[in-house]
């Protein structure tokens, strides 16, 4: 007999490969209370499962792209993978992540039991080493840096546009062009960057933006 006071947990699965995609689907659509499927757009969802050989900026970038296009906001996501670099944990944390899970130790149980903690919400006394460490990112995030106007990177948005258009291989005469900003303003916006984070210059400061995900 069906418990009524267990909620139905909606899934959206995104894959680097279909094969595991569809076993995921196939197996989590077979458990009690949890209903799965591939991402689609527009699709309401409880929880984002992202499943990855390695997490690559690709990866986070297909994942930034459902929760810019989910109807629900940003899902909370459970990533599973074998191989996660550490230049993209914040940049994850960023994109929802409460819970990974490593590819080669877990198995579907415990994928299920993270997916239902993730719909659950935050948890207090009970959350784990890795839910409490991700909790205290986010806090520092969202009381530290927000009211600044920066992100996990330590960047503003402005920093951050004026990296891109270097890692697109701009000049610093052509981002001011781009931007509407005089040149001396790029360069003091590259050499605010340079000095507050201690780089060694404008490739050190591309490089940062590079590993932590913001661009």
């Amino acid at each position: 007999m069906t418990d009524k006071s267990v909620k139905t947990v909606t899934v959206a699965v995104l894959a680097n490969d279909p094969v595991t995609g569809e076993g995921a689907v196939w197996w989590l659509s077979a458990c009690k209370e949890i209903t799965a499927s591939y991402w689609r757009w527009g699709q309401p969802a409880d929880v984002l499962l992202v499943l990855a050989a390695e997490v690559t900026a690709d990866t986070l970038a297909r994942a930034e792209r459902v929760q810019h296009e989910t109807p629900d906001g940003v899902l909370p996501m459970v990533l599973v993978a074998a191989d996660f670099p550490e230049q993209h944990i914040l940049r994850a944390i960023d994109l929802g992540l409460v819970s990974y899970l490593n590819r080669q130790e877990a198995g579907f149980d415990d994928i299920r039991r993270a997916v239902h903690e993730a719909a659950a919400g935050p948890r207090d006394e009970s959350a784990g080493v890795q839910q409490s460490l991700i909790a205290h990112i986010r806090a520092i995030r969202d009381t530290a840096l927000a009211p600044a106007g920066l992100n996990l990177a330590g960047l503003s948005d402005r920093e951050v546009e004026v990296l891109r258009f270097l890692a697109d291989g701009l000049s610093t005469k052509q981002i001011s062009a781009k931007l509407s900003y005089s040149e001396r303003t790029v360069k003091s916006v590259v050499h605010g960057v340079v000095t507050r984070l201690n780089l060694r210059n404008r490739t050190h400061a591309v490089v940062h933006a590079l590993r932590t995900g913001v661009i």
